[in-house]
């Protein structure tokens, strides 16, 4: 018999059962990969960006009751403060805040003696296959491929359906429902989109700067600026991850939606225009338009952007009118592409959806339906943007979660 089981050994788990133990609960472990933290290890390329100084409601997506009150009990701060205590002293990359070694490793290896010397019990490769309320109605019964197990608490931190190859692949869905919660379809988002609009097998592998700007149903949403990544079915990119998630939700309502994308942010509109103006004025000889433009994108890019101009890439540089330069500008600057889907979950770093937040105390996150059973990380109704903003959920639901043993 414990006091508390928490099932998931991810981020939010891992925190939940090294803050229920903390407080002297007796602590169960479970996860059905064959180790602690996969996911862990995969973020940040590695290098595990665990949180972000600049923390603020508006960098995140779904239920802002759980961000406003979760944020309120457990911050940045409280994180870096944590990890300090654990060993890991943070480092601060422009507010992008990860382990001074760089490494996600030691993320997981600290929560991983952690557990040891809170005598967590700790146990991979396990599969539930039954969860049920305890008869008496005083804790649960979780029954899996190897034994039953008894508890007087529950904290479900098993994730959505992101990355399932690490763990999180929406099999104890099932189970959840039959405690009469329910999901929110989960959809990916930090993820590429299929598109329209463009060559995309032309320009595929094409890594440039730009700004993108997410369209639903003609009104601008969201923006963002970085590398954006040009693929055969369409976008990707930190830029894209940044407004993935209200475009995944606005396709998931049948909405429309475009990207409108500046692949020069560097020019303003009039600087770009004058460029390619100047440009044709200053070519004397029979160089081509792309000749006369070679080095002011990648060339595949350039093509491909003339293209979809309507201006002909042979045409001579130095015959280019006003109207020529007004719709290579506005083709370099001002391209629109229809989105058609997100890229699978296998594809995606989170998924947005989760359990109904009106089924949830949003100051304990505990079930309103179940006493004693609790939800924390990924399978609560709520997302971050890239930048340790995902990661830090995680660490403020799971200490809430176990917090409340």
């Amino acid at each position: 018999m414990y006091d508390v089981i928490i099932i998931g050994a991810g981020a939010s788990g891992l925190m939940a059962a090294a803050a229920a133990a903390s407080k002297g609960a007796r602590v169960a472990l479970l996860e059905h990969k064959d180790d602690i933290g996969k996911k862990i290890l995969a973020t940040g390329n590695g290098r595990c960006n665990f949180t972000n100084t600049d923390m603020s409601v508006n960098k995140f997506h779904g239920s802002k009751a759980l961000i406003k009150n979760g944020l309120s009990q457990f911050n940045y701060s409280d994180t870096i403060r944590f990890f300090k205590e654990l060993g890991i002293p943070a480092y601060d990359n422009a507010g992008y805040i990860y382990p001074n070694s760089r490494q996600a490793a030691s993320v997981v290896a600290a929560f991983r003696m952690e557990l040891m010397r809170l005598h967590v019990d700790v146990k991979t490769g396990i599969n539930i296959t039954d969860i049920k309320p305890a008869d008496d109605r005083t804790g649960y019964c979780i029954q899996t491929d190897k034994g039953s197990f008894k508890s007087k608490g529950l904290i479900i931190a098993c994730g959505l359906t992101a990355s399932p190859k690490l763990g999180s692949d929406g099999s104890l869905f099932r189970q959840i429902e039959a405690l009469g919660h329910h999901i929110q379809k989960p959809l990916p988002a930090l993820c590429g989109f299929s598109c329209d609009g463009l060559n995309f097998k032309k320009i595929t592998g094409v890594r440039c700067d730009a700004t993108v700007a997410s369209v639903i149903d003609g009104q601008m949403t969201e923006q963002n600026t970085g590398e954006l990544q040009l693929a055969d079915y369409g976008i990707s990119g930190i830029p894209v991850f940044q407004i993935s998630s209200l475009m995944s939700r606005a396709l998931n309502k049948g909405q429309r939606v475009e990207v409108i994308i500046d692949f020069l942010p560097a020019f303003s509109d009039d600087e770009l225009n004058g460029y390619i103006r100047d440009r044709s004025i200053t070519t004397t000889d029979n160089r081509s338009l792309n000749e006369m433009l070679n080095g002011l994108l990648n060339n595949k890019l350039l093509l491909e952007l003339i293209h979809k101009s309507g201006v002909s890439p042979d045409k001579k540089g130095r015959l280019l009118t006003d109207d020529d330069c007004k719709s290579l500008t506005r083709s370099i600057k001002h391209t629109a592409v229809s989105v058609k889907k997100p890229r699978g979950a296998e594809f995606a770093q989170v998924c947005a959806g989760g359990i109904y937040t009106k089924e949830i105390d949003v100051r304990t996150l505990e079930s309103k339906i179940h006493p004693g059973l609790y939800f924390c990380g990924e399978l609560l109704d709520v997302d971050g943007i890239c930048g340790g903003y995902n990661l830090q959920w995680a660490w403020t639901s799971g200490y809430i979660a176990g917090e409340m043993q």
